[in-house]
């Protein structure tokens, strides 16, 4: 089990997390991801939807079915890439969610596996039709958000009271879950970002000490929850109601928009979250110890006490 009496933060300083997203050329790597998905999801198919439609002149049927070949050749790509990290490679042991097998998915690859169904079902079967249905393949993506979002808005409604019969990611069965981004941030970093169990010790340290951290979590799970919900629920409804060209518009392009700014936004809020919290953790209640219940194998146990070391190195320096 995770130990909250062990002395793994400075009286003055919040455990590190051990992980730059500057260094190296991780920063590259993670800006070409997000561009090449937006090319994807977001640029291809509304200028080939337009361009076939108003300058080719070419029936739905045929223009959807061009779309729907382009769209999901990179992601589809990508999620293989992160399913040889997690079940086939030799390393993959020290990826995986803390106490999970070799074949224990983490939350964010069920998360996005059941989103990605979402997204899919309306495009394959609106551009398989004959004649193919406009209406809806613009739900595509408003259809992924609301299924990638309620977790987030039901998580973050009632922190550490929701349990499931099953493991999700390094949280046991019938655990009571932290909000969703807690876990969306652990398993993206540790599998795509490279850093390993290793990261996953140091966020659940820093996680289970900080009272400010939890508040982060909490908050950024509600904000994208609810705007992500309200928002693809809102598309969804101006499909059914508008003509082709605005709904399809609408349907693609949106979505994006609000991802960009709330990206923007939750940047910049939780920078400034991150130095109040630095700032206050001398302060009484900064850092009161809430227990996670995380259960660990001995190789887990040894990093654990590696990270705590580290941060003790950290205290001293």
């Amino acid at each position: 089990m995770s130990d909250p009496t062990s002395s793994t933060y400075h009286p003055t300083r919040p455990p590190s997390l051990n992980y730059s997203i500057a260094s190296g050329r991780r920063r590259f790597w993670v800006a070409l991801f997000f561009v090449l998905i937006f090319i994807e999801a977001g640029v291809l198919p509304l200028i080939l939807f337009y361009s076939i439609r108003w300058g080719a002149h070419l029936s739905n049927t045929t223009n959807l079915a061009i779309i729907t070949a382009v769209v999901g050749t990179y992601s589809s790509y990508k999620f293989a890439v992160r399913s040889w990290y997690l079940f086939i490679s030799d390393r993959g042991h020290q990826r995986r969610p803390l106490g999970a097998g070799r074949f224990g998915p983490d939350a964010f690859t069920i998360q996005i596996s059941i989103a990605m169904t979402a997204f899919f079902a309306p495009l394959i079967v609106g551009s398989s039709l004959t004649p193919a249905s406009v209406h809806l393949v613009a739900i595509s993506l408003s259809c992924f958000i609301i299924v990638f979002c309620f977790p987030l808005l039901i998580t973050s409604f009632w922190p550490h009271k929701l349990k499931m019969p099953f493991r999700v990611s390094s949280m046991p069965p019938w655990t009571g879950l932290p909000p969703a981004v807690y876990t969306i941030v652990e398993d993206i970093v540790a599998v795509d970002g490279g850093g390993c169990v290793e990261f996953r010790q140091a966020w659940r340290i820093r996680y289970e000490h900080s009272t400010r951290m939890r508040h982060i979590i909490r908050v950024t799970s509600l904000c994208w929850g609810a705007t992500g919900c309200a928002l693809a629920a809102a598309l969804i409804a101006i499909a059914w109601n508008t003509s082709d060209d605005v709904g399809y518009g609408l349907g693609w392009g949106i979505p994006w928009i609000w991802a960009i700014v709330s990206a923007a936004i939750t940047v910049w809020w939780v920078r400034k979250q991150l130095g109040r919290e630095s700032r206050e953790w001398a302060q009484p209640g900064a850092h009161v110890v809430l227990n996670l219940h995380i259960r660990q194998s001995a190789e887990e146990e040894k990093v654990a006490r590696r990270v705590s070391m580290q941060n003790e190195t950290h205290r001293g320096a």
